[in-house]
C-alpha cells in the first residue's frame, strides 16, 4: 500500500481560519474522495505536546494500491480539480510518500 501523507497550513491571506476549515471540509474533502483508486483517506488537525511540536495545522493521509495508482488518480479530472483547489487553499505543505503495511 502506498500512503501519501500531506502536512499543510491553509493560505489565510484571502480567508479566515474558520472559512478555510469550512472550505476544506465542504469542497476539498469531497474532491479528494472522488480520486479513482483511493483506498484510505484520513484527515485531522495536528496535535502537540510539550515535546512534540507541529509546524503544520492539518494532515491528510491518502492510501492507494501503488505509486502508479496515485499518479493515475492525480492525472484524472478529479485529481486536476483537487490540485487546483490545493493551489487556492494551501499556503505551505510537505508531502511524504510511504510504502507501508498495516501491522495492527
Amino acid at each position: 500500500m502506498l500512503y501519501m501523507i500531506a502536512n499543510f497550513n491553509f493560505d489565510l491571506t484571502r480567508r479566515s481560519l474558520e472559512q478555510a476549515e469550512a472550505h476544506y471540509l465542504t469542497v476539498h474533502v469531497p474532491l479528494a474522495k472522488r480520486l479513482p483508486g483511493l483506498r484510505h483517506y484520513v484527515i485531522g488537525t495536528n496535535a502537540e505536546t510539550k515535546r512534540i511540536k507541529s509546524e503544520f495545522h492539518r494532515t491528510a493521509i491518502l492510501g492507494f494500491d501503488s505509486l502508479e495508482a496515485l499518479r493515475a488518480a492525480y492525472r484524472s479530472d478529479a485529481g486536476h480539480a483537487l490540485r487546483k483547489d490545493e493551489d487556492d487553499l494551501i499556503e505551505e505543505g510537505r508531502v511524504t510518500l510511504l510504502e507501508g503495511r498495516v501491522i495492527v
